[in-house]
């Protein structure tokens, strides 16, 4: 029997979670959860004023495919820690959890993104949100939910294509790009 797997993709408002998901996800037919693309469905003109039921929704969602036997993939900001149990409980029930986190160097360069993903008809988020989520996004990612998955992959978004800075997987981290994880962790220890 394949092995199923949880595939968490997150990273800051911004850091370009979607795209890097559609590049390294398999192309099989996987699930994909996230609450923006859920509110997007409900309320195309305001995601914000749906932000609360989409999540609901997603967390729905997310219940029933965990009850499946298939791989899936979510994408969040990790901003807070509503998915420590989501984790242990996946990992309880057999499913080997997947973490790829993409960053980028400032909020003002996620919020810069954003601008940009705006003006092509994409959704706003509000600069004080951008902010808060990504610092804590990235704390939350090293603090804790590196620590529950059985594989993570990190990799920076501040240039023209995706970098592997780093991965753990088999127990071992393997550091590709030393500058950038240097730089990465410098203010989280």
């Amino acid at each position: 029997m394949q092995k199923k797997i949880l595939y968490i993709i997150a990273g800051a408002n911004g850091s370009g979670k979607s795209t890097l998901a559609s590049e390294l996800l398999p192309s099989e037919n996987l699930d994909f959860l996230n609450a923006d693309d859920v509110a997007k469905e409900i309320c195309p003109e305001n995601i914000e004023s749906v932000k609360i039921k989409a999540g609901k929704i997603v967390l729905s969602r997310l219940e029933k495919l965990l009850n499946t036997e298939k791989s899936f993939a979510i994408e969040t900001t990790l901003s807070g820690k509503n998915h420590i149990k989501t984790i242990e409980r996946a990992k309880k029930i057999g499913y080997q959890v997947v973490l790829i986190y993409s960053y980028l160097d400032s909020p003002i360069l996620c919020e810069n993104r954003i601008k940009i993903r705006v003006l092509n008809g994409g959704h706003n988020i509000p600069k004080e949100d951008i902010i808060r989520r990504f610092y804590r996004s990235k704390k939350n990612f090293w603090n804790i939910y590196k620590n529950l998955v059985d594989e993570w992959n990190l990799f920076y978004n501040g240039n023209s294509e995706y970098i592997l800075v780093a991965q753990y997987s088999n127990n071992d981290v393997e550091i590709f790009n030393e500058n950038l994880y240097n730089e990465f962790i410098k203010d989280l220890k």
